[in-house]
C-alpha cells in the first residue's frame, strides 16, 4: 500500500541572510563605547588646546551600559583589559587624541595625567531621551561644560558600524591599517587591501595569504 500524500509548505525565507546584519566596530573597544568614542572624536577639535580649562563632562547613555562600563572600577583601570573597557578612559582618549586606538593601549596612553584628568572630571548618567526614543540601543549623548561657562554637546544615537549604520569603507580601512601596519608594515598593509579588492580575480588565493603573513616582523615601511 502506497503512503497517502500530504500537501506542505516550506518557509525558507531566502531574503533572510545574517550576513549582512554583522557588525564592525569602528573603534577596538568594547562594543557598548563605540557611540561615545564617535561622539568624543566628533568634539576633539572643538576641544583642541582647552582640555584644561574643562570644568565637567557629562555623558548620558543606557543605565545596563553604565553598569558595564562605568562602574567604580572603570574610572580607576589598572589593566590595560579594563582600560578598553572604562567609558571614562576612552571618551578623554577619543577627545584629546581625536580616535581611540590599538597603539594608545598598548603605549599606556590610558595611564598618562592628560586622559586621567578628563576622567575626574567625568560623570554618567542614565539618558531619558535616549531610552524614550531607542528603548534597546547603544547611544550616548556628551555635553561639556566649560570654566567660562561654555557647553559643548554631542550626540550618536546609533554608533556607526552596526547594521543599522554599516561602517564606511574609509572607516573599516583606517581600522586595518592601524592594525595591520605594525605587523606587515605599510606597503604589505596597501597590498592585502588592494588583493581583497581584487578578490574575485585573484588566481591563486596563496597570494593574499602570504600578503595576510608578511615577514612576521615589524616593518615600518
Amino acid at each position: 500500500m502506497k503512503p497517502a500524500k500530504e500537501d506542505f509548505a516550506v518557509d525558507l525565507e531566502l531574503a533572510g541572510y545574517r550576513l549582512p546584519r554583522v557588525a564592525f566596530k569602528r573603534f577596538p573597544i568594547q562594543i557598548e563605547l563605540q557611540a561615545v568614542a564617535e561622539a568624543g572624536a566628533m568634539l576633539s577639535a572643538k576641544i583642541k588646546g582647552r582640555a584644561q580649562d574643562i570644568r565637567a563632562i557629562t555623558v548620558e547613555t543606557y543605565p545596563g551600559i553604565i553598569e558595564r562600563v562605568a562602574d567604580p572600577a572603570k574610572f580607576r583601570p589598572q589593566t590595560k583589559g579594563t582600560a578598553d573597557h572604562s567609558l571614562p578612559v576612552c571618551l578623554a582618549m577619543a577627545l584629546l587624541d581625536g580616535d581611540v586606538t590599538v597603539a594608545q593601549f598598548e603605549k599606556d596612553r590610558w595611564r598618562t595625567q592628560d586622559v586621567l584628568a578628563l576622567v575626574e572630571k567625568t560623570s554618567v548618567i542614565p539618558g531619558a531621551s535616549l531610552m524614550a526614543k531607542l528603548p534597546k540601543g547603544r547611544g550616548a549623548s556628551i555635553e561639556i561644560a566649560f570654566a567660562d561657562g561654555q557647553t559643548l554637546r554631542e550626540a550618536v544615537e546609533v554608533p556607526e558600524g552596526g547594521a543599522d549604520r554599516p561602517l564606511s569603507r574609509s572607516s573599516l580601512e583606517r581600522k586595518f591599517m592601524n592594525l595591520a601596519v605594525p605587523v606587515v608594515g605599510k606597503a604589505g598593509a596597501e597590498r592585502v587591501v588592494s588583493l581583497v579588492d581584487g578578490l574575485e580575480e585573484l588566481r591563486d588565493v596563496r597570494e593574499l595569504a602570504g600578503a595576510l603573513r608578511g615577514s612576521g616582523k615589524q616593518n615600518p615601511a
